[in-house]
């Protein structure tokens, strides 16, 4: 009995020392193919810079005083222009809407929007139904502190390559898409960088991507919830512009009928920002994403989006309809003397 409880022992030590061994091996394994897609991420950016916030704000510079900055993704920069705002009310607005800018980009831009250009009178930000879903891409955050960033961007966890699943993903995505680049890509990273493109730019005449019939089913999404992926910096930056006494107007874009149907859960959405309304005076809800102030039945006004499909963006002639409605609401709630003013 001795003998066998002897050799049990043993046979256990044996195994749990096996395992112990192979669990340390991964976790060695883990952090080591994780600092090796570090390495080649950071190769990878290093040799793609994306155009630097200082040439940006130099060039910004030379075309004059801006009185009002534009956040979003790609859905604002398809739908709110700065021309418009300037030709109706002699205003100029320095539009950092873009795709894959998600609200760490944007308040970390803000930073330094301050620093270089000033404090603006007024703050447009699209605010999208997955706005909590959003990560902002990392080629972005390339344009701030790298020590900062790096700390901020990744997750800690026992497995890395888990806890980072998501952004490893993206970093893929992103391989892909350069090796993948149109000349339709490279037009409008073109615009992004350059201010006075930006400046004129009134959107994409294409269509025909909208799904216009309705199928018997189609997958219906929910409403991510705050903080989500970086809802965080969302509410830092609100509350920085209450401290700044910035104007700041929330702007709920159309989306195409099929899409406003698959993001099926307006209350939750319309609730989670009007509640930036309630708790700031200086912030406004403006929700165009209704049927009864656009038409949102009229697949001209849309570049894509339909049923199933959780993301719509607006066309040429959809956004200029929607800037006509937008800039009747921006004046009532710009003081008097900005309008007169003209740059």
């Amino acid at each position: 009995m001795n003998s066998f409880t002897c050799n049990f022992k043993k046979q256990f030590l044996k195994a749990a020392g096996e395992l112990l061994g192979f669990i340390l091996l991964l976790f060695l394994f883990d952090r080591l193919v994780f600092m090796l897609i570090q390495r080649a991420e950071s190769a990878y950016y290093q040799q793609n810079t994306i155009y630097s916030l200082k040439d940006k704000f130099a060039m910004a510079s030379k075309i004059g005083d801006y009185q009002i900055l534009i956040f979003g993704t790609s859905r604002t920069y398809d739908g709110i222009h700065p021309l418009y705002i300037r030709n109706q009310l002699g205003i100029k607005a320095f539009k950092e809407a873009f795709v894959g800018k998600g609200p760490m980009y944007n308040y970390y831009f803000y930073q330094e929007y301050k620093k270089q250009m000033g404090i603006p009178r007024v703050v447009i930000y699209g605010v999208d139904y997955f706005m909590y879903n959003i990560t902002t891409w990392r080629s972005w955050m390339q344009r701030f502190d790298p020590d900062v960033i790096d700390a901020l961007y990744y997750n800690r966890g026992v497995s890395m390559l888990l806890a980072n699943k998501g952004k490893i993903d993206n970093l893929l995505n992103t391989f892909l898409n350069t090796m993948q680049k149109d000349l339709s890509r490279v037009e409008h990273t073109q615009i992004e960088h350059d201010c006075t493109l930006m400046g004129n730019y009134l959107g994409q005449t294409i269509s025909g991507d909208v799904v216009t019939q309705k199928p018997p089913q189609y997958n219906k999404v929910f409403f991510f919830r705050y903080p989500g992926r970086e809802g965080v910096y969302f509410s830092r930056l609100l509350e920085e512009l209450h401290r700044d006494k910035v104007t700041v107007l929330l702007v709920s874009l159309p989306d195409y009928i099929g899409t406003y149907w698959t993001n099926k859960f307006h209350r939750q959405y319309l609730r989670a920002f009007r509640y930036y309304q309630r708790k700031y005076a200086n912030v406004h809800f403006l929700n165009y994403n209704s049927i009864k102030k656009f038409d949102l039945k009229n697949p001209e006004y849309f570049i894509n989006g339909g049923w199933g499909r959780t993301n719509s963006h607006l066309s040429q002639a959809g956004a200029e309809v929607l800037n006509r409605l937008f800039i009747e609401d921006l004046r009532k709630v710009l003081p008097e003397h900005e309008m007169q003013k003209s740059h």
